[in-house]
């Protein structure tokens, strides 16, 4: 990442060194063009007989390549390209450097200009064009080759002193060459860097004063919606400062102590001085809500010019640096809501005190049937309808039952079925006395509404007085087992069981036409409920229903 960095922030320098140094550029070769069209033109005239000037004229090689770097640098478009196209062009320099020493001859007296040339070409390239550094090294090396590899085929090393002199002034030339461009270079860096940070923190006070007129725009919008939703509300809002001094109160409540002919005007005014009809302990709470932080709620019921009132307070801590600095205190009429309330009440205890004398009279009417039946029973002395009077008078006993319960049950919409099937059993096994069965229970606490309990009560009847009447033939000893557990969230699972003689071979229930059978098979589809019945030393059935 750091790599990643450096590397873009050298391109950035590298773009910022040539586009900076265009206009130094341009002066720069409009000036060496003319000062080399100038000194050529004043040899022409004065010095035409002279010999080296046909020589001098040999240095127009630089000539093209000075012209089209100062064509390109106001072509726009190529912006982009400018290193790539002064490295090639600088090139050619190397080319016109070889070619201009080997086609020279070391005897003619022109011959001096050579390594005249050659210096003031290379100490040009780093002067007048501004590409990165160490391809001006580079380039200069390639010149540089270029004059020693000119010099050594046109044998300028047969004179030593001559050789040597002018390498070390080309030499010296180049060195000088590089330090100015070190310079420039490092001046550029350093131009850089700080137009760089300039900019940055230029940009920085600039986002920082944006978001600064944003935040106090925000801020502004904030407070004025603040004071329009608080407006808005049709409770009283006050909010208050640890003092109790009044901050802010909305209109409605401003409003309401207008029509009241006390002053409208709330702001700045102490709380408990304005508001006289406050009681201590709503004083106390504010109060406490400073120092915990917490919501509070109370109630207040006073009576204002011959009329009762009763609302209801809260007090909202409002915090600044963690710390509670106002309260905000909502105060709402409840007056009608208390009176719909106690209306509510008085009626629900009403509807609940006649469903009870309902289930009540249910029960006496079904007790009175029952005796009915068994007074019916009792003139008919024929042993099958005996038997059907006292399976009749079961399921009704079943039922009776539940509206004894809901009768003297608290919650009158649901009754805990472990209860109801408790008293169910004992009911049933007091019908059939003088056995050897015993009865195991385990019941789970679960409410049931009366469309549950109810058909739950006429399947344990029906279940179990067909253990006692057919599991254990000729008074054989046993135990059934009922369970009564939890299915899943919603729904519960009776088991009744025993450990008699079992069913018949090829038992379908599906298959069974008798009027128990029917019953437990229709109630359990009523529940949307689920029966399984099977016969493993002895006889068990599950029922399971969804939801009670």
């Amino acid at each position: 990442m750091v790599q990643q960095s450096r590397k873009k922030l050298d391109m950035e320098f590298e773009e910022y060194y040539l586009s900076s140094s265009i206009p130094s550029m341009k002066v720069g070769l409009i000036i060496t063009l003319l000062l080399f069209l100038v000194y050529t033109v004043f040899n022409r005239l004065l010095l035409s007989n002279v010999h080296e000037q046909d020589y001098f004229l040999r240095f127009g090689f630089i000539v093209p390549i000075l012209l089209v770097s100062l064509i390109i640098l106001f072509i726009k478009p190529l912006a982009r390209y400018l290193p790539v196209i002064f490295i090639v062009l600088n090139l050619f320099s190397c080319f016109a450097i070889y070619y201009v020493g080997v086609s020279s001859d070391i005897s003619d007296p022109g011959y001096n200009y050579f390594y005249a040339w050659v210096m003031l070409v290379m100490i040009g390239t780093h002067t007048l064009y501004r590409i990165s550094f160490w391809r001006l090294i580079v380039l200069n090396i390639m010149q540089l080759f270029a004059y020693i590899l000119a010099t050594l085929i046109n044998r300028s090393y047969n004179i030593p002193f001559f050789f040597i002199n002018n390498l070390f002034f080309v030499v010296s030339m180049t060195s000088l060459g590089l330090f100015i461009s070190y310079f420039l270079h490092s001046l550029s860096w350093k131009s850089f860097v700080h137009q760089k940070a300039l900019t940055q923190n230029y940009h920085k006070l600039i986002l920082e004063s944006r978001d600064r007129k944003e935040a106090e725009d925000e801020l502004v919008r904030s407070e004025l919606q603040y004071h329009e939703a608080l407006d808005s509300f049709p409770d009283w809002v006050i909010v208050v400062d640890r003092g109790l001094n009044i901050i802010m109160a909305n209109s409605m409540l401003r409003q309401s102590v207008a029509d009241a002919g006390l002053p409208s005007e709330l702001k700045g005014r102490n709380l408990v001085e304005t508001f006289l009809l406050l009681k201590q302990a709503e004083i106390d709470e504010m109060k406490a809500v400073f120092e915990n932080g917490r919501i509070s709620i109370g109630e207040i019921s006073f009576e204002f010019r011959g009329q009762q009132f009763f609302v209801e307070t809260r007090k909202i801590p409002i915090f600044h640096n963690n710390i509670v600095e106002q309260v905000m205190i909502v105060i709402r009429d409840r007056s009608k809501e208390n009176e719909i309330e106690l209306l509510k009440l008085r009626n629900a205890e009403t509807k609940e005190i006649m469903l009870k004398e309902i289930h009540h009279r249910v029960k006496n009417n079904l007790a009175i049937v029952i005796s009915l039946l068994d007074l019916q029973g009792r003139k008919n002395p024929d042993p099958n309808f005996q038997k059907l009077v006292r399976e009749v008078e079961l399921r009704i006993r079943s039922m009776a039952l539940i509206h004894e319960h809901l009768y003297r049950s608290v919650n009158i919409d649901r009754i805990p079925l472990s209860n109801y099937i408790q008293s169910l059993v004992e009911i049933i096994s007091g019908t059939f006395r003088n056995n050897k069965i015993r009865i195991e229970i385990q019941l789970d606490d679960i409410l049931a509404n009366i469309e549950t309990a109810l058909p739950i009560g006429l399947i344990t009847n029906e279940l179990l007085t067909n253990s006692y009447k057919y599991a254990f033939p000729e008074k054989q000893a046993g135990i059934i087992t009922i369970k009564l557990e939890k299915y899943f969230a919603t729904g519960f699972q009776l088991t009744i069981s025993d450990n008699g003689v079992g069913l018949s071979e090829g038992f379908d229930l599906r298959k069974q036409d008798s009027l128990g059978m029917f019953i437990i098979k229709l109630l359990v589809e009523q529940m949307d409920g689920r029966i399984r019945i099977t016969s493993e030393r002895g006889v068990k059935a599950s029922i399971i229903i969804p939801t009670v």
